[in-house]
């Protein structure tokens, strides 16, 4: 009997076989079983080598269809200016030197003049192409201004996202967020890291329960691999609070926290798949690459999202 990793093969051999002109005319399923598996763009890239008369919005959509991802999170640096020393993740750094105060005004004066038509476009592609652009990634950093924080909250009202991942924002950005989510009714899912100990971090139980309690909107991306790693039990949390949350950022882990393929873990993927199947939760499922494997990043992805379909028809 095949693997499921070998089924997964098969099909992107299968893929892989077929004519440009098919492929590009494939449309992943948006809905399987009744749960939307998707995939954060950083999953597929490097989106470094975009071909003559196209952006990076037609490089991640091609790679979508190639790779069966309907539903897609979309990374804010893909479009963005880049800064010199910043943080982790869009965050500020712990100390700030010249060529990044520099750059972070250069970067938050982009945010306030780019107009709305500029994401209306990327959105209109992904429809265009069949896919659902279900979650932005926007990190509320630190040194945001408010000015900032309303622009941002713009651009994803033009992207028609619901719903965000926060990234690398602090428990701190809560209180700043709130007026602005519900201003334009988009939904923060916070996005759960690793430090525990640290209370500002979103990343221990309480932490969570915090940010839940300031606002109905707030809601969770529990990334299942960060969480486990702060000494968390994701499976527990999600059966306990799976209302709150939006997505998983999937992944698999060992105890040991080596990272596996989907499956061949931990931290309960399949039970969780069938849980929100059963029970026709609005949670998705978004694959959050750490397993690398040995193909490319589309063939890795593929298989992944071929895995846990398999799951879900299992």
């Amino acid at each position: 009997m095949l693997s499921r990793r070998e089924l997964g093969k098969a099909a992107l051999a299968a893929t892989v076989l077929a004519p440009a002109t098919r492929l590009l005319a494939q449309k992943p399923e948006l809905m399987v079983r009744g749960v939307r598996l998707g995939a954060i763009t950083g999953s597929l890239g490097p989106f470094n080598n975009i071909p003559e008369g196209k952006d990076v919005t037609d490089l991640v959509i091609e790679q979508c269809l190639a790779a069966d991802v309907a539903n897609v999170e979309l990374v804010n640096s893909l479009y963005e200016p880049r800064v010199t020393g910043g943080g982790i993740g869009g965050q500020a750094p712990a100390a700030a030197s010249p060529e990044y105060l520099k750059s972070r005004e250069d970067l938050r004066q982009w945010r306030l003049r780019t107009p709305p038509e500029f994401f209306s476009k990327i959105r209109k592609k992904f429809d265009d192409a069949g896919l659902n652009l279900f979650s932005w990634v926007m990190t509320i950093g630190d040194d945001f201004t408010e000015p900032e924080i309303d622009a941002v909250f713009r651009q994803m009202q033009a992207l028609k996202v619901s719903v965000f991942c926060t990234n690398q924002s602090r428990v701190s950005a809560g209180p700043r967020m709130k007026p602005y989510a519900e201003k334009y009714n988009i939904r923060p899912a916070f996005h759960t890291h690793a430090l525990v100990n640290d209370v500002n971090e979103v990343a221990s139980p309480e932490s969570l329960q915090k940010l839940m309690d300031l606002s109905k909107l707030f809601m969770i991306n529990l990334d299942i691999g960060h969480f486990a790693r702060g000494g968390n039990d994701p499976w527990a949390w999600f059966q306990a609070h799976h209302d709150r949350v939006t997505h998983l950022h999937v992944k698999d882990h060992k105890a040991d926290n080596s990272a596996v393929e989907i499956g061949t873990g931990d931290l309960h993927v399949r039970e969780m798949l069938h849980m929100v199947r059963d029970q026709k939760l609005p949670v998705a499922f978004i694959l959050e690459r750490d397993f690398r494997g040995t193909g490319t990043s589309v063939e890795e992805t593929k298989i992944q999202i071929g895995i846990m379909r398999s799951m879900l028809n299992s």
